[in-house]
């Protein structure tokens, strides 16, 4: 009797593990993909030289991947101006530097943890 308590004990134990260790790697991919997408907006910025159009489709294209992107730009008059989902770019002509932030979510979903995070970066 002992031996198969003792069993059930080791295959509970094991599947814990397991579903723990895949939210694990699913949490961290979460991270990864966020982290890549912000030095992937940074990149374009800095590409494009900080052009409104581009601006706004980094926000829109972080909208739809469920990020929440924000980008202030600093111009050369000491000036800076946000730009959200909800307040597009319109004219960044004197643009020097962007200051890039993006909110995203990771779920670890089998402890249903989810948490907000956020991740910054400059464009130059």
């Amino acid at each position: 009797m002992s031996v198969i308590i003792k069993s059930f004990m080791g295959i509970f134990f094991f599947a814990l593990v397991i579903f723990i260790g895949t939210g694990l790697i699913s949490y961290q991919t979460d991270v990864n993909r966020a982290c890549g997408y912000k030095q992937d907006v940074i990149q374009e910025l800095q590409n494009s030289n900080f052009s409104p159009s581009v601006v706004n489709a980094c926000i829109q294209a972080g909208a739809d991947h469920a990020y929440e992107v924000t980008i202030d730009i600093a111009s050369e008059d000491g000036s800076c101006s946000t730009y959200t989902q909800g307040h597009p770019a319109v004219s960044t002509a004197d643009a020097i530097t962007a200051y890039v932030t993006v909110v995203y979510k990771s779920r670890l979903p089998f402890l249903g943890i989810e948490t907000s995070n956020s991740l910054r970066g400059f464009a130059r």
